[in-house]
């Protein structure tokens, strides 16, 4: 063997080396990317865990108190109309929606983001909107414009006439 056989075989082998070396570098970028997205979305995860908690704690302090109990039972569209209804019982209808809204609200974002099954999407939002979306539209209840489309969706839906007697 000569000089030049061996050093064609030398390139080769150096040629193969790099083509491995680049194809092992892709695969670990693209492990790394991967690593990095679920990263992202576990970080996204744990900040709607601590919206949710605090949450809880403001709902449970809110629900602790026997007259806002009183304003939930009787909160519907109705009430948001009425002239008569007392400013303080207003005040409270407006609090309770917004902390129901801000829960139904929550959901529905994680439920978007892949984070919340159909399924308890369906048990916990929706059924919960069936109740209160047309009180969070009628008291004018700040929402962000997605989620105030699919009240709006939700409610319409509650409001047609089934199909089966």
């Amino acid at each position: 063997m000569n000089w030049d056989a061996l050093g064609a075989i030398a390139e080769l082998l150096g040629a193969v080396a790099v083509f491995f070396t680049l194809a092992y570098l892709a695969l670990q970028v693209r492990q790394n990317a991967n690593a990095l997205r679920h990263q992202n979305e576990f970080s996204a995860a744990q900040i709607m865990q601590a919206r949710t908690d605090t949450l809880i704690n403001v709902s449970a302090a809110m629900l602790s108190n026997e007259q806002n109990l009183q304003v939930i039972s009787n909160i519907g569209p109705e009430l948001a109309s009425r002239r008569d209804i007392d400013p303080a019982d207003q005040q409270r209808a407006n609090q309770v929606l917004n902390v129901f809204r801000s829960m139904f609200e929550n959901i529905y974002e994680q439920h978007q983001r892949g984070f919340v099954s159909q399924e308890f999407y369906q048990g916990t939002t929706v059924r919960g909107l069936e109740y209160f979306g047309s009180a969070l539209l009628a008291f004018r209840t700040p929402m962000s414009p997605d989620f105030k489309v699919e009240v709006q969706r939700i409610v319409e839906n509650r409001q047609k006439p089934s199909a089966n007697p």
